[in-house]
């Protein structure tokens, strides 16, 4: 009995392949167990063989299988659909993913090997991809809106005795803010008021020093110029010099 190994590959996946024997007898059903096997895919979904030429031209259908149902394909051969030694089919699986499989004969041998049981996977190159791919699912969390004066917004109101609540509530906060701003306002006044007179303070300070120098710069001008006057007025009438250059009265009697 001859042995029939064909090479399973990825349409979109060269770097894996998988290498499986079959007995002459084996069906399509058979390849289509095997070969979900050998990539760890399940057979729950809808699957269809076609013949292909050299180039991986999709031709003629062989039959298709749907879930677990293989009864369509359990009376097919393999041997019935090859006409060639490197025969290739193709094999569609799942439409949703839309997977396609590259089958092609790649070897027969003469006889089986010793207490070997068919279908065997032989080779093994490469980690097939995952089946279903899982979608990252990332929690957007909620933002809320804010309104002028840079708080959230509040949440609606269902009926008047909330929304006077909620305007209530608004004014407070109005008039907290108002409050804030007129107490900062009336702190910045005081701080430039006592700066303002720390500043009148240092001038009158200044204007008192500048007087007071003044008046002892004119006091000390005032007791110097009345000593020299004292001086000469003793000077010119006061002194002997005087009675001798004009002479006194007893030399004027002589004459």
């Amino acid at each position: 009995m001859s042995i029939l190994r064909f090479r399973v590959t990825f349409e979109d996946y060269d770097d894996v392949h998988r290498d499986i024997d079959f007995e002459a007898t084996h069906t399509f059903a058979d390849l289509f167990t095997e070969l979900l096997a050998a990539v760890g895919f399940d057979n729950k979904h809808h699957g269809e063989f076609f013949l292909a030429d050299h180039n991986w031209r999709k031709g003629k259908s062989i039959g298709s299988v749907s879930g677990k149902n293989l009864s369509a394909l359990k009376k097919v051969e393999l041997v019935d659909h090859i006409d060639d030694p490197h025969q290739k089919f193709l094999f569609e699986y799942d439409e949703t993913a839309k997977w396609s499989f590259q089958v092609e004969l790649i070897r027969i041998i003469a006889s089986p090997e010793y207490r070997a049981t068919y279908p065997k996977i032989s080779v093994t190159f490469g980690l097939p991809p995952v089946q279903y791919k899982e979608e990252l699912i990332i929690p957007v969390r909620e933002e809320k809106e804010e309104d002028g004066r840079g708080r959230r917004s509040k949440k609606p109101v269902d009926n008047e005795e909330d929304l006077l609540l909620a305007m209530l509530g608004s004014m407070k906060l109005d008039d907290d803010d108002d409050s804030e701003t007129a107490a900062a306002e009336d702190e910045e006044a005081v701080n430039i008021e006592e700066a303002d007179l720390e500043e009148e303070d240092l001038e009158t300070d200044s204007e008192i020093s500048k007087l007071a120098e003044e008046f002892n710069n004119t006091t000390e001008i005032d007791e110097s110029s009345s000593s020299d006057y004292g001086n000469d007025d003793e000077d010119e009438f006061g002194s002997d010099d005087y009675d001798e250059d004009y002479g006194g009265s007893s030399g004027y009697d002589e004459d």
